[in-house]
């Protein structure tokens, strides 16, 4: 498994896919977490009926002690979507290009190769969630030096659980993308089913959670919902980034509920690969 981890590693790192999605995500970051906010914040004439405490909220938001709701409400809006594609490129890829028959008949076995590719794909979102922070962290540096602000940051654990909270929500929906890609056997299909999933099917029980008791009880059960309670855990989400109606998922459940998304489409893939042809 250690060959096939770095292969795919190897192959990670060298596609231009991975790269544009990293940059996106932290362009994300950079222009709809801190630089439009901070510019329509600052620029907004006194007319615009925005009151001045407001204005010091949405500032204070922007901060490196407030760093984490803002960082992490990126990671389950735009980070989720992202890391719904690279999951399933990461792996769907190999059905559109013909290569996952010639591969299986030079490396160990399907399960050792499957491995392989989840463990790369873990090591990337742990290096993309320190970069995603880093951003977010130089950001917030550069509003406190505009506001002429002290910088205070999060405490160290804090932190890391902040970047265990931002690793965790990329890694649930990129485990969502291998799944697809593996049950769809291609990329295509996986990617546009995920993105429907993600942005209108969880969109409508989250909109519809404060309606109906029952629509909020199911909304707990599912991803996003969990993702974006779990940001809100770590302070009050920027402007823009609101949280979901209804009864917040304590963050300890939100936690688990995620990891046992994660490792049950994990789980569900691998059987998937092992038990059916790959053509």
């Amino acid at each position: 498994m250690a060959r096939s981890f770095a292969a795919e590693l190897l192959k990670l790192r060298k596609r231009p896919a991975t790269w544009v999605v990293a940059l996106i995500f932290a362009a994300a970051v950079v222009l709809f977490s801190y630089l439009f906010v901070y510019t329509f914040t600052v620029n907004s004439p006194e007319d615009a009926g925005v009151p001045p405490e407001a204005r010091d909220a949405i500032l204070r938001s922007l901060l490196p002690e407030d760093m984490l709701p803002t960082v992490l409400a990126s990671f389950a809006n735009f980070g989720s979507a992202l890391a719904l594609i690279l999951g399933a490129l990461s792996v769907g890829s190999e059905y559109g290009w013909d290569t996952l028959k010639v591969t299986l008949t030079q490396r160990p076995g399907r399960l050792k190769l499957f491995f392989g590719e989840v463990f790369a794909l873990a090591l990337t979102l742990l290096i993309l969630t320190a970069a995603i922070m880093a951003v977010g962290a130089l950001s917030s540096y550069v509003v406190a030096g505009l506001e002429k602000e002290s910088v205070e940051w999060p405490s160290a654990q804090e932190f890391l659980k902040g970047f265990g909270a931002g690793w965790l929500i990329l890694g649930t929906f990129a485990a969502l993308g291998v799944f697809l890609a593996t049950l769809l056997r291609g990329t295509a299909l996986a990617i546009g089913l995920g993105l429907v999933y993600l942005l209108v099917l969880e969109s409508i029980f989250v909109g519809l959670s404060a309606q109906s008791e029952t629509v909020e009880d199911v909304g707990k059960l599912l991803p996003f919902k969990n993702s974006i309670d779990l940001a809100e855990s770590f302070g009050a989400l920027p402007v823009g980034f609101g949280g979901t109606a209804g009864e917040a998922v304590e963050p300890s459940r939100a936690v688990i509920t995620l990891g046992v998304y994660a490792v049950a489409f994990m789980i569900l893939s691998a059987l998937l690969l092992k038990g059916r042809d790959v053509t």
